[in-house]
């Protein structure tokens, strides 16, 4: 099979007008949130003639969720902000990190940057890179793909970067950083750069809170992301926030951040959180990522010549045997139309792994490893 039909029949396909329909007749109607929203109005007693078509629903949805969040951790409304996911947090950040960086004339060439142990989330080189910042690589120490810390602050205090970026578990390996580690870079960070930890992905092991951390590191430039995608499944509402150590960083942010998100997904992040406190990952995912690791270690163990990253989020990489390119793995799998992401593709690549999302029903990950296993 070629690479044009493995495109045709796969996930870039077009949707069949029958799936549209369908996804149409799930969806709410429209007409029935106007009515709602005009309801609204008249209970209130309020008529929009400054705005119109809904405009102050959506200000009012985030202006909610922001005051939910708030209450959550602890923190004052202002260092609550909303975003379209994390990606959304992340674009919004650097684009204020570019802006900073201009106003103080920082010699690239002496300081700034972003600093990142790598590999990372696609997200932090496609940012930089529209940005135009340079990127500090700190690579992972092998052959646990863990944080060279001692290598990371020695950059972080010789090379005074803008920003530095903890993502934590790490995208792609799954593995997370130590609480003492995170310490370790927040206490050691100069007073003059920002530090974000992207908590995007599921840790189902113990960590530190981020009520704590933002409590405990109030007077740092720190900010802490976090999104209904991988907690909660919940990655077509696009909804997540960054959630700042004081107001005055959020308030560098504030120019910077869109106007407005999508109703639904402000409205269920709201109720969410006024229903559960802080967001914490879904039982469900949390389940799904175990039994997924199950899964790839009794993998491990009968096909010895694979072997895997040692994962505690919704991803992992999958390493292959001697001599085997990620690309003949991911085309044999497209074949049994199972898609997974080749190293190859990755923003820094790197051949012989893949890399496996581990938080969706582990019956995927089993039909995954069963294909494997006829390889």
């Amino acid at each position: 099979m070629n690479i044009k039909t493995l495109v045709d029949t796969g996930f870039e396909a077009d949707y069949t007008l029958s799936q549209i329909n369908e996804f149409d007749k799930i969806f709410t109607s429209d007409k029935i949130l106007q009515d709602y929203i005009y309801r609204i109005h008249e209970d209130d007693n309020t008529l929009d003639m400054k705005r119109g078509e809904f405009y102050p629903e959506i200000l009012r949805c985030i202006i909610s969720l922001k005051r939910a969040f708030a209450n959550a951790y602890k923190i004052a409304e202002g260092q609550c902000q909303p975003n379209f996911g994390s990606n959304g947090s992340i674009d919004t950040i650097m684009t204020a990190m570019k802006l900073r960086e201009i106003n103080r004339k920082i010699d690239p060439e002496k300081r700034g940057g972003m600093l990142v142990s790598t590999p990372t989330y696609f997200r932090n080189y496609n940012s930089a890179f529209a940005k135009q910042i340079k990127i500090i690589k700190v690579p992972l120490k092998m052959p646990k793909w863990e944080m060279d810390i001692d290598l990371f602050l020695e950059k972080l205090n010789t090379l005074y970067p803008t920003v530095v970026f903890l993502v934590t578990p790490n995208n792609p390996t799954g593995i997370p950083l130590t609480d003492e580690h995170i310490i370790k870079v927040i206490e050691n960070a100069p007073d003059d750069t920002l530090i974000v930890m992207d908590r995007t992905l599921v840790n189902v092991e113990n960590e530190i809170r981020t009520s704590e951390l933002l409590l405990r590191f109030n007077n740092k430039q720190l900010v802490v992301l976090h999104s209904f995608s991988k907690y909660l499944g919940l990655s077509h509402l696009r909804i997540g926030c960054a959630l700042y150590s004081n107001i005055d960083i959020a308030k560098e942010m504030q120019p910077h951040l869109p106007l407005g998100l999508g109703v639904e997904g402000a409205i269920k992040g709201t109720k969410y959180l006024k229903e559960n406190g802080v967001l914490r990952p879904s039982d469900y995912v949390i389940n799904n990522i175990r039994e997924s690791k199950e899964i790839l270690l009794s993998f491990c163990r009968q096909m010895p010549q694979f072997s895997m990253t040692d994962f505690t989020g919704n991803y992992c990489l999958l390493f292959m045997p001697p001599d085997v390119s990620s690309t003949k793995i991911s085309y044999y799998l497209q074949n049994k139309g199972i898609y997974v992401m080749e190293g190859v593709d990755f923003p820094e690549p790197v051949d012989g792994m893949i890399r496996l999302h581990t938080g969706g029903k582990p019956e995927f990950m089993q039909r995954t490893v069963d294909a494997l296993k006829d390889f």
